[in-house]
């Protein structure tokens, strides 16, 4: 993505956001006591604009995706909004929403078979949500579910139709997943963890097919992922999550140059570089991320940040704007250009 591009994004301002989240709660009963798997996130997404969502597991990147899409778990106690186009989706009544989060977010998950109905065929998978959603008899979803279909590399579509998921390698069933979640042309496409399932080289495969599906159709995209490499290159912004908050957003080129927060400094750090010696050593984190059962009224991050004070550990810090569209929650932040 180019920074010209980053800065029209940027300039176009919260009033132009095709999509936004405010203050999204999450807590999850357990019997060790409540998951608080996100304590208030707001985060915005623009018409054209593909933001990473990033951070390690625990970090509530995938609870977050399941906020927007309606589908956090069955205990699940959660306020917020998720406004689209004006329009506040939880405040819909539940069916009314289910329709048009159908129609305009698509969702591609981590395991393709989590999403594939084992015994039938994937053409009846592709073409059900058309149906469903758009309205179109079967002979219009099957012309178009063999279109997207070949859009995303699957070779002879119309035999393929008939063939069931076990049939694909693991790489062509989630060709298959990102074809069902475009076939009723969203708006959005949420990709959870897309490829961490896959093979190296597949994985790059499909991170290029979201790229190039997304600037073909126009679509806004959320790409969530623990790996930074994913989101290096192919976003626009990012949000750097930890321990159920953004602690850190912006243009994806200006985080990473310049990552003012200690968590986004320490995974940037442990990325290897191509241009780095061969003997250098990757510098971990220290410490494991925290129980989401146990967090208390300060920054999640305290135990293990190089920078803490002793108002950390007790007082969770504001957001606040540095400059440039970049958003920051920390008492101590990076110093600019350190």
């Amino acid at each position: 993505m180019t920074l010209d591009h980053q800065a029209d994004l940027r300039e176009s301002g919260s009033a132009d956001a095709l999509l936004r989240v405010e203050d999204a709660r999450c807590a999850i009963p357990t019997g060790r006591g409540d998951v608080k798997a996100l304590g208030g996130v707001d985060l915005e997404l623009r018409a054209g604009e593909v933001l990473g969502v990033v951070g390690e597991s625990g970090s509530g990147k995938s609870t977050l995706a399941g906020f927007i899409i309606g589908a956090l778990a069955p205990r699940a106690q959660s306020t917020g909004s998720v406004i689209l186009d004006g329009q506040d989706l939880r405040a819909l009544p539940s069916e009314t929403a289910r329709r048009v989060r159908g129609r305009r977010i698509g969702i591609v998950f981590q395991d393709p078979m989590m999403a594939l109905n084992p015994v039938v065929p994937i053409g009846r998978q592709v073409t059900e949500a058309a149906m469903f959603n758009l309205g179109l008899s079967r002979a219009e979803a099957k012309a178009k579910a063999v279109g997207l279909l070949r859009q995303v590399g699957i070779p002879d579509p119309e035999r393929r139709l008939r063939h069931y998921p076990h049939q694909f390698s693991g790489g062509m069933r989630q060709r298959i997943t990102i074809a069902m979640a475009l076939v009723c042309d969203p708006d959005i496409l949420i990709a959870d963890e897309a490829t961490t399932a896959l093979d190296v080289t597949v994985q790059r495969q499909i991170l290029d097919l979201l790229a190039r599906l997304a600037r073909e159709r126009s679509l806004a995209m959320i790409m969530v992922s623990h790996d930074l490499s994913v989101i290096a290159g192919r976003t626009d912004t990012i949000a750097v999550m930890y321990g159920g908050y953004v602690v850190e957003s912006g243009p994806t080129v200006e985080v990473f140059r310049n990552p003012r927060h200690p968590y986004t400094r320490a995974l940037l750090r442990a990325i290897p570089r191509i241009d780095g010696s061969r003997h250098a050593r990757l510098e971990a984190i220290p410490g494991t991320p925290p129980d989401l059962t146990l967090l208390g009224t300060g920054c999640p991050f305290a135990p293990r940040c190089p920078n803490a004070l002793p108002l950390c550990a007790d007082v969770m810090p504001a957001v606040s704007h540095p400059h440039g569209g970049r958003t920051l929650r920390c008492h101590n932040p990076v110093p600019e250009g350190a």
